[in-house]
């Protein structure tokens, strides 16, 4: 059973690399800022591009969520960190569910607010700094507060560019004690009327 999910996952991902590298008018891509600001709800940008987020709209839905992503709930702007469709196939697979309906509305909301910062963060807002998984030592970064009342790490990395420091690409961070170990955002700075969208790579694992 083991190696039969393991070559389903591997079929998972190729499907994923396939779509994204098929498709350049999306404004989700891996390991760039994402293109564009958008003026409508976080939830209507969802709407409008269901190739990468319907999974997800489900599962704010399913949560309760949705007045939220609207712009109606009790925060006037957030962050979300946010799980694309094959993240939650990933999950719904490794957790024996057929449809996002069947997992307990308890677990998605618990799940959704784990991911969220009820305040609008910018890749340019959060300082350089890093993290040892290894250690579990701290520099520089900024901690913030999650809607559920626990903390997310943030940091910026530059890369280097042909041997000179800090002069390539800035990643975005982030480490959030429930998953274990850090994480990049993947695409940065999706700007909607009520918050961001920082989108989390097609790897992540909500558990």
């Amino acid at each position: 059973m083991a190696k039969i999910k393991s070559y389903i996952h591997v079929w998972l991902f190729l499907c994923a690399g396939l779509v994204v590298s098929s498709c350049t008018k999306w404004n989700y891509h891996d390991g760039d800022v994402a293109a564009g600001v958008h003026d409508c709800s976080m939830w209507d940008y969802f709407k409008k591009q269901p190739r990468d987020w319907d999974s997800t709209r489900l599962m704010i839905q399913r949560a309760g969520l949705q007045d939220l992503f609207e712009g109606k709930g009790e925060y006037g702007q957030m962050t979300f960190l946010a799980p694309n469709n094959l993240v939650i196939m990933t999950y719904l697979f490794d957790n024996d569910y057929q449809e996002v309906n069947e997992i307990p509305v308890a677990d998605c909301r618990r799940m959704l607010e784990k991911l969220i910062i009820p305040r609008r963060i910018m890749m340019n807002d959060v300082p350089r700094g890093s993290r040892s998984d290894a250690m579990g030592e701290k520099t520089g970064g900024k901690t913030y507060t999650l809607m559920d009342g626990s903390e997310a790490f943030l940091w910026t990395f530059q890369e280097s560019y042909l041997g000179i420091e800090n002069a390539g690409a800035v990643h975005l961070w982030f480490f959030i004690e429930k998953f274990g170990a850090s994480q990049r955002i993947v695409s940065s700075n999706i700007q909607t009327e009520n918050g961001v969208v920082q989108a989390l790579g097609n790897d992540f694992l909500f558990e």
